[in-house]
């Protein structure tokens, strides 16, 4: 093991250093989303993997992975991405691929009964996601704003009506962790977004859409939850010492 790599650091952790390495633990079915505080060891011990050998695939996937230094970006870049990226292709597309479960239940639940709850989830989801966005957009982000241009400005922050960002930060982490054991349920309730042989045309695309979704979802947990949130927590807290 090299000294950037080691069985102690989280997988977590690990992903907010370099995001090549999300595609490792994808493939090696380690959940670096709602488990990311979890040691890189026991990650592997679960999985009956050996910690020398994931180390091996990451260190080489850290050189041939075309994946954003997001650990680099300045933070209020990094809230722009979420904003631009996540935020807003959630609010323009979340609509349509809800259309898309609900054609699909409609032909194949007799069939396939199980897309009956894919569909209650799925759009159970998609109503928390709303609300979660929206805490963020009108809430969080706007402070999240403010105290990085005042440590830009050495002066400190302007109050907050929550006091410390760490309240609602908690709070939406907790909604992270929810969001994602739902979207893991729908994973295993359509066995990784596989399309059984009778299948039609729409039913692939809205498996390949579903997965899709929740490569992005994981995307915009890991920023936030390792990258994001603690820098803020961290800039906060050096304009209040």
């Amino acid at each position: 093991m090299n000294d950037k790599i080691n069985k102690e650091m989280t997988v977590g952790a690990l992903v907010a250093e370099d995001f090549n390495r999300a595609k490792v633990f994808e493939h090696l079915g380690i959940d670096y989303c709602c488990h990311g505080d979890e040691p890189l060891d026991k990650a592997c011990k679960d999985k009956g993997l050996k910690t020398d050998d994931v180390v091996a695939s990451l260190e080489v996937n850290d050189v041939r992975g075309g994946a954003p230094a997001f650990a680099s970006w300045p933070l209020d870049l990094l809230v722009d991405y979420v904003l631009k990226k996540h935020h807003r292709s959630f609010h323009q597309h979340h609509e349509e691929l809800l259309q898309l479960v609900n054609k699909v239940e409609r032909v194949h639940g007799e069939r396939h009964p199980e897309l009956h709850e894919v569909r209650q989830a799925v759009e159970q989801s998609f109503e928390e996601l709303d609300s979660h966005f929206a805490k963020e957009e009108q809430i969080l982000f706007p402070q999240f704003y403010e105290i990085f241009e005042a440590h830009d400005e050495g002066r400190e922050p302007a109050p907050f009506h929550c006091g410390s960002i760490a309240f609602p930060i908690r709070q939406m982490m907790m909604e992270h962790d929810a969001t994602g054991e739902t979207w893991q349920h729908i994973s295993d309730l359509t066995e990784n977004f596989t399309t059984p042989t009778d299948g039609c045309a729409s039913y692939r695309l809205m498996n390949q859409e579903l997965y899709n979704f929740f490569e992005n979802l994981k995307e915009h947990v890991a920023l936030e939850n390792h990258l994001i949130f603690p820098g803020f927590i961290k800039m906060e807290q050096s304009a209040l010492d």
